[in-house]
């Protein structure tokens, strides 16, 4: 029994301390671009309704990011994957208008969910775990949402206004389902399940393409 906990604890600590190569760093980032440009994409596409929008975009930003992700994780398979993610996600949000207060919030959740579902190199090679990894992270991305509005409404709806033109149709969905605790958790959990959804057809994909291509 404690030869398995040391052999355990032995995994899990080269897990976490391998060291990134030039390889790995450039593959992450180069991934981690195509993620957030899916993410950008599928979010855009529900701002053709300003209720679809609210309802709808972290869903559809999560599930087009999802393949690559997984595929991400599989292809790199480096402790602290999630949290470079989650840095270039913060970071291009902040660009694009969000507040930096939330940069810590990404950071520290990217660490975590390292640390929870991916600190071992079985881990990161397991479908199981990446899918859990980025199903959380989908729900703390809808959930990001509420740290300008907790901190500062009024500011965050007029630098909303200021950087993207938004009309009063728009602002008033907002509030409708952003200030209403129930909206909020039915919006998150309804991206958890788009987040795993997209995993689940992501695996789909690589069986089908990735593998044969030898991307995986």
């Amino acid at each position: 029994m404690e030869r398995e906990k040391g052999s355990d604890a032995q995994r899990v600590s080269k897990g976490l301390f391998q060291a990134w190569g030039v390889r790995e760093v450039v593959t992450a980032v180069l991934m981690n671009v195509l993620i957030l440009v899916l993410m950008f994409a599928g979010s855009s596409v529900t701002m053709l309704h300003p209720h679809l929008a609210m309802l709808a975009s972290g869903g559809a930003a999560v599930f087009l990011g999802a393949a690559v992700f997984m595929l991400m994780v599989f292809r790199v398979n480096r402790f602290g994957v999630t949290t470079l993610f989650a840095t270039m996600a913060a970071l291009m949000f902040c660009t694009m208008g969000n507040y930096a207060i939330m940069i810590p919030f990404y950071i520290a959740g990217g660490l975590v969910l390292d640390l929870v579902f991916l600190r071992s190199e079985e881990q990161r090679r397991s479908i199981r775990w990446v899918t859990a990894a980025w199903s959380t992270f989908s729900g703390l991305y809808l959930l990001s949402t509420m740290i300008p509005v907790i901190s500062n409404l009024d500011a965050y709806i007029d630098n909303f206004i200021r950087n993207f033109g938004s009309d009063q149709a728009f602002i008033d969905a907002f509030l409708r389902y952003y200030t209403d605790p129930l909206w909020v958790f039915g919006i998150a959990i309804a991206t958890v399940i788009c987040g795993f959804a997209g995993c689940l057809a992501a695996r789909v994909l690589m069986r089908k393409h990735f593998s044969k291509a030898g991307a995986l």
